[in-house]
């Protein structure tokens, strides 16, 4: 039976994080929309623009997991993973849109280990991700594939998902 915590945290991955953070962005961001972002073409330069940022972890004023434009994240310096994964994700896209970046975050018990990470495919047409600001290259297969590596020793997984960066439409979900 699933508890009252999983039942939420599955909610605010399906559904309250993304209605939150489309929320956010139009109150309080909408400001940073017109800051420039790097030019970045090719991987290296990516990983060097997101190596300026510092980790920071989203406090109550974000409902603890808000997705900021990569905008806010790059003017500021400083994010949290999921504000790594966007900008990623918008310099991915300007460098080569058919890298098809993807946000995929683990939800996992205890929440704190929980992380968003940016994938992507490579030039030679496997998956790679950016977790945080270093670049990680495997023989990633699915998205699965990466979600399981990245949540490896986080705890319990409760739910995953896949989502556009640029509309949050969803791509996949799943549970455990």
């Amino acid at each position: 039976m699933i508890s009252v915590v999983d039942w939420f945290l599955v909610w605010w991955l399906r559904t309250g994080r993304y209605g939150w953070s489309r929320i956010r962005r139009r109150l309080f961001e909408r400001g940073y929309l017109r800051r420039e972002l790097p030019p970045a073409n090719s991987l290296q330069e990516i990983e060097a623009c997101l190596q300026q940022v510092t980790w920071t972890m989203d406090g109550p004023v974000h409902l603890f997991d808000c997705i900021s434009h990569p905008q806010v994240t790059w003017a500021k310096k400083r994010d949290d993973c999921d504000g790594f994964a966007v900008l990623a994700a918008e310099l991915l896209n300007r460098w080569k849109a058919s890298s098809n970046p993807v946000l995929v975050t683990a939800i996992t018990r205890p929440v704190r280990k929980s992380h968003t990470v940016c994938a992507f495919t490579s030039l030679r047409g496997a998956l790679c991700y950016f977790d945080n600001h270093r670049l990680r290259r495997g023989d990633y297969r699915k998205h699965e594939d990466i979600a399981r590596e990245f949540s490896r020793g986080s705890g319990r997984v409760v739910c995953w998902d896949v989502r556009n960066p640029f509309t949050f439409d969803l791509v996949e979900f799943h549970r455990g």
